[in-house]
């Protein structure tokens, strides 16, 4: 169980500095500008599919680290800490496949002119399937970061700050596509520091 700790702490912690570089480097290698833009161009970038891996790789060490996480916990919390960790489990498998889509398909689409529109014009991001998955993702994780935050905070195993990082974090990214690009990435960095806080603790 101790070197599952320990293998389960480096990973969280890897994944989370995966985010933390993602947060970091999407608006320098990207041409997001300062107001509208061409979803397209910017798929179409030198930096998108390395930043798109990056996530892809973050996304899968979570799910890892944060099994580690409610392992260590799983005595004390009950029902609550049960739920709220198949839902984050959940939520970021949905996530994963989210990554997918941009990591291997919109480099395709944008690649030609006749396709391009659907990333430029959003008729991908607004077609009523990928709005309801995209809906169903982020109610997914809102349910599951609520309930294990509260059970990480109550647990007594992990330093409270990083159940209160985490859930902010989450909330920002969650509602962060309605607002700004940047709002987003501040979600994921503010997430990204709660998790290498669980990340140190399972070390230790």
């Amino acid at each position: 169980m101790h070197i599952f700790e320990k293998l389960g702490g480096l990973s969280i912690i890897v994944g989370a500095l995966l985010l933390s570089v993602y947060a970091v480097l999407f608006p320098i290698l990207l041409p997001l500008g300062t107001g509208t833009f061409d979803y397209a161009d910017v798929v179409r970038s030198p930096g998108w599919v390395p930043l798109a891996a990056t996530a892809f790789a973050g996304v899968l060490a979570l799910l890892v680290g944060f099994y580690a996480v409610y392992a260590k916990m799983r005595a004390t919390v009950g029902w609550q800490g049960a739920v709220g960790f198949l839902f984050v489990e959940a939520a970021y498998v949905l996530q994963a496949c989210k990554v997918t889509w941009e990591l291997f398909l919109y480099p395709v689409i944008a690649r030609y002119p006749e396709t391009a529109f659907l990333l430029r014009d959003a008729i991908i991001k607004n077609d009523p399937a990928v709005l309801a998955f995209r809906i169903s993702a982020s109610a997914t994780i809102l349910i599951g970061i609520v309930l294990f935050c509260l059970s990480l905070y109550r647990s007594a195993v992990y330093p409270k700050p990083s159940a209160v990082l985490i859930f902010v974090g989450a909330v920002v990214y969650a509602l962060g596509p309605a607002i700004s690009v940047f709002v987003s990435i501040a979600g994921i960095f503010t997430f990204a520091v709660g998790c290498m806080l669980l990340g140190v603790r399972l070390l230790r």
